[in-house]
């Protein structure tokens, strides 16, 4: 049968610049985008509420959240490399060993398409048990169980994200835009949740307010679940060979220079960003009662980048950083120039880096006064520094595509990953040394080991 929303009427391999992609399609990108990151959201923002939950001490918080987010982030590294694994094996069986059209999406049906709907299922299960896990217990819960269950969703995230992109790297943009709705929609449900909650005089409001989390990400993760599967499974009855949503594309893209600018954008967006923000800028550089102030901000400023490259790239696609097909490289069409000039940011982003962490060590050189505790420009330079991430990562991703390069975009994202998590840690690292130095008695020739000393220690990780 054919797609009851499209009609199946193109080919995937032929929407080159959106404006043939399926409405069926694009709701289940975005919605992947909302249910994709719903893990990180519980393990910091939720984080306050649980630790009084398993009844820990509010001098365990900081800990609390970086054990959290620490094994959520170590664990999804081996699944993502297990997804780009599949992703090559798939590419290349297309490319060396299928042949004709129906044998190519046969490759691509069988060895991503399907192994991507699993990992959905398995998103919206791993909520249930987390659920489950949550409310067992009695008074102090299952804390080890608890952690065990976000290490086991950060398996999947890893899988499930890069299978994702590997699916249709076309719709790429689509589902970064609703990659970045999903803070502001699930901050939304949880200010509602506060305010009919919150009074705990009335009610258990630390229990009931995580439990209200979970509940949205199972059903957020159903959903989505829901129209991915059918999204991609409607045309069934055709035999894959008449099946027009699978884009059975292999190595067809050629490496080239142009492939540079966008790929550092990537790289340099995802990996420098969780080794100063939040724990640094705003964290330590920002006087606190700012701190939710950057985060409303945040939550509204980072909704535009993917959005707008998204509506660009539908609807003005001469503008985005895609163009139409044939696709032209940046340095051949007058938008792309302004896309080239982005790269600006990148040097921005890595200079605000050096400022912040020289404005801790050197704290009283000239930089440190003008920055820590001064309201306007720490949070001016915060919010910066995390812009020029969204930014980055909304034009890199298109540009990659636009470029020519979309058969190579699991590449800079599964290194800018590597770089993003490694990177949290030694930040993890020198927040608590820089911590546990007297002030009075600070030496400045230990940057180096500072920032290091966590990460050479082996029971770091204990």
């Amino acid at each position: 049968m054919k797609c009851p929303v499209c009609g199946s009427a193109t080919e995937a391999s032929q929407n080159y610049g959106g404006k043939n992609s399926c409405p069926l399609l694009i709701a289940a990108y975005v919605l992947a985008g909302l249910a994709m990151m719903l893990n990180i959201r519980l393990s910091y923002s939720s984080a306050p509420y649980a630790l009084i939950r398993f009844q820990l001490p509010e001098n365990l918080f900081s800990v609390f959240v970086r054990r959290m987010a620490s094994s959520l982030e170590l664990w999804c590294l081996p699944s993502m490399l297990l997804g780009n694994i599949m992703d090559l094996g798939v590419k290349g069986g297309i490319k060396y060993i299928a042949r004709g059209d129906t044998d190519k999406k046969w490759w691509k049906f069988g060895g991503i398409i399907i192994p991507s709907i699993l990992c959905q299922w398995l998103n919206f299960f791993t909520y249930v048990l987390l659920l489950i896990v949550y409310v067992i217990g009695g008074d102090q819960g299952r804390l080890t169980m608890f952690y065990w269950v976000i290490a086991i969703s950060g398996v999947v995230f890893g899988i499930n994200m890069t299978l994702v992109y590997s699916v249709d790297f076309y719709y790429i943009p689509v589902y970064i835009a609703g990659e970045n709705s999903f803070p502001a929609l699930t901050s939304f449900i949880h200010y509602l949740a506060t305010l009919m909650f919150g009074n705990r005089r009335k009610y258990n409001s630390d229990f009931l307010l995580v439990e209200i989390d979970i509940w949205v990400a199972i059903v957020i993760s159903f959903v989505a679940a829901v129209v991915w599967t059918y999204g991609y499974l409607c045309e069934v009855g055709e035999g894959v060979g008449q099946m027009k949503h699978i884009h059975p594309n292999a190595f067809d893209g050629k490496p080239s220079e142009h492939l540079i600018s966008p790929f550092l954008m990537v790289i340099v967006g995802m990996g420098l960003v969780y080794a100063i923000y939040p724990g640094i800028a705003p964290g330590m550089i920002v006087p606190f009662y700012l701190i939710d102030k950057i985060e409303m901000v945040l939550l509204i400023a980072t909704f535009f980048p993917p959005v707008i490259v998204a509506i660009l790239r539908k609807h003005a696609p001469e503008y985005s950083p895609q163009t139409e097909y044939p696709f032209k490289k940046w340095s051949q069409y007058g938008a792309g120039y302004f896309y080239l000039s982005l790269n600006i940011l990148i040097v921005t982003k890595i200079t605000l880096a050096a400022i912040f962490i020289c404005s801790l060590h050197y704290r009283d050189s000239n930089i440190s006064r003008s920055i820590v505790n001064q309201p306007k420009m720490s949070t001016a330079l915060s919010i910066t520094f995390y812009m020029c991430h969204e930014i980055l990562l909304a034009v890199g991703f298109s540009g990659v595509i636009g470029n020519d390069g979309g058969d190579f975009i699991l590449i800079p994202q599964y290194i800018g990953a590597l770089f993003m998590i490694f990177l949290a840690f030694y930040s993890e690292g020198y927040i608590i040394e820089y911590k546990s130095h007297d002030p009075q008695h600070w030496h400045k020739d230990g940057m180096w080991y500072l920032y290091g000393y966590y990460q050479l220690n082996p029971d770091f990780l204990l």
